[in-house]
């Protein structure tokens, strides 16, 4: 089997089962590039592991490749159309230091005051649509890719909800919206309302000047313009700018600042911010919370409260329970076990 056809039969599959398979298709497209229409079976192993790592220091792109190639080779390995895989050893290992950027207030309110440079009637975005779609992402948690998707019939301000379909894995929900963020985005429609609709309701509602969809190449090049016009930047030499996505890092990072300081159960609202955000289950939702020093200094300030509570302590002694620790005056404290039991049950 060559590779063309084999590549073509992978690809289909792997979309009539579902998958979108955009990343991966792009990778075995330029593999075929490459290497051109030879057989599976004269791929040399240097030459697939010279093609994923490129020129330049390891990277998530070339992890992305090396796996898609592997899957690729193991699947066509099963069926009997190659001897051995050209991948055998194992994957390249990367460092997982990358950190979110958790914006503060301050920054999201420079970001939408800036959004003024992009007053350019030749551009695509109007400076409007960009700070509406800005306060979407962040006020409602959206991936970027959702927000451009969002079509007029999707957003009811009437009762404050939008519907996003079809979403990462599949999956579509309703996301309720606040007070603030409805009336800003009353606004954005009337101003919506004045450009062209080509596909009536369900046009898109972030719109370019045309009434099309934006794109997300076009998003990220005006966001990343608004970034450093605000000199939102981290060091020269750091690996990773503060992204577009991060706004749906800081919504969620905010949120459980916002419970904290209303005192409410954070365990038992972490499903409930799981569910919100379009994820099956928890896990998927703790790699959005990033400990900040805000989020740390409002968690100590829970744990110091229910820690030295007598009446959780009394408790806590009755049970004949190991304290944690021991306050300067020597007052012992109360176990991970009665913490969790008294917050559970509200006591202060």
């Amino acid at each position: 089997m060559n590779l063309s056809t084999a590549i073509d039969s992978y690809i289909a599959l792997k979309r009539s089962l579902g998958a979108v398979f955009r990343a991966e298709t792009r990778i075995l497209r330029s593999f075929l590039q490459q290497f051109g229409d030879i057989p599976l079976d004269e791929l040399g192993s240097e030459a697939c592991r010279a093609f994923c790592r490129g020129m330049g220091p390891p990277t998530r792109w070339w992890e992305r490749k090396y796996y898609t190639l592997r899957d690729f080779f193991a699947f066509w390995l099963a069926r009997g159309h190659l001897a051995v895989s050209p991948l055998q050893n194992a994957g390249p290992k990367l460092s997982r230091s990358f950190e979110p950027h958790i914006y503060s207030r301050a920054e999201l309110q420079r970001l939408l005051d800036a959004t003024s440079i992009l007053e350019d009637k030749h551009g695509a975005l109007s400076p409007q649509t960009l700070r509406a779609l800005l306060l979407a992402l962040y006020a409602a948690g959206l991936r970027p890719s959702e927000g451009l998707r969002l079509r007029c019939c999707d957003v009811d301000l009437h009762e404050r909800v939008l519907s996003i379909w079809d979403t990462k894995f599949f999956k579509s929900r309703w996301v309720p919206i606040g007070v603030d963020l409805c009336r800003s985005l009353e606004t954005y429609t009337a101003m919506r309302r004045r450009l062209p609709m080509p596909e009536t309701e369900h046009s898109a509602f972030f719109a370019s000047r045309t009434g099309h969809s934006i794109t997300l190449q076009q998003l990220e090049k005006a966001f990343t313009r608004l970034r450093k016009h605000t000199g939102i930047e981290r060091p020269s030499h750091a690996r990773w700018q503060p992204r577009l996505h991060d706004l749906r890092h800081t919504f969620a990072v905010h949120r459980l600042i916002a419970w904290y300081r209303e005192g409410a159960d954070v365990q038992a609202g972490l499903p409930l911010l799981a569910t919100y955000l379009g994820h099956v289950n928890v896990s998927g939702t703790q790699t959005y919370l990033t400990m900040t020093p805000e989020l740390l200094a409002e968690a100590s300030q829970r744990f110091e409260r229910y820690q030295h509570d007598p009446r959780v302590v009394g408790a806590c002694l009755a049970r004949n329970h190991k304290p944690i620790c021991r306050n300067r005056s020597g007052d012992e404290g109360v176990c991970l076990g009665c913490l969790r039991r008294a917050q559970s049950h509200g006591t202060p």
